[in-house]
């Protein structure tokens, strides 16, 4: 198996596991105000796996190099199948285990910035782009937006880190 598709798969493996956590423990039911904070761990959960996948391919056989375009390639296949992963774990659990958090969050959502003292009219705009997100067009092109963008960002300051950090090439044999 090509090591993009496998840490892609394990990134989005790890994202589903991550959200049906918050689930099994009431962040996506009663505790909606901090699922808004810990939401960020299926990002985490990417960035790991980007990692274990560039420090792969940095410490192979002979290579004392990564290039940058090479290490954005390899990011960019892992973010695209974990995005994609992710999609399918999403959309089964808002169609089937628990339909009401987007209403949940949008509720959430709209408090809080009326809390803030947001002006009405960028609350409905927000609370339309939320609903749009959560569509069948938007939420496959939110997703994969997202987790594109991470993997865009990460990957090349991972190889850079991961180049920085050795010190001479890996010898086997």
């Amino acid at each position: 198996m090509a090591p993009g598709l496998k840490y892609g798969l394990i990134a989005a493996t790890g994202m589903g596991g991550w959200m049906l956590g918050e689930y099994a423990f009431g962040l996506h039911t009663t505790r909606i105000s901090l699922a808004h904070y810990t939401s960020w761990g299926t990002e985490v959960i990417l960035i790991i796996a980007l990692w274990r996948l560039l420090n792969h391919h940095t410490n192979a056989v002979g290579r004392y190099w990564l290039p940058v375009w090479e290490g954005l390639m390899h990011g960019i296949v892992a973010s695209v199948v974990a995005a994609m992963g992710f999609y399918v774990i999403f959309s089964l659990y808002v169609n089937f285990l628990h339909p009401d958090f987007p209403d949940l969050y949008l509720d959430w959502s709209v408090a809080h910035m009326r809390a803030l003292g947001t002006p009405e009219v960028e609350i409905r705009e927000a609370a339309h782009a939320f609903r749009w997100s959560m569509g069948p067009v938007g939420l496959p092109l939110t997703i994969l937006g997202q987790y594109l963008l991470v993997g865009l960002i990460a990957s090349p300051v991972l190889t850079l880190w991961l180049n920085w950090r050795r010190k001479e090439p890996v010898h086997r044999g």
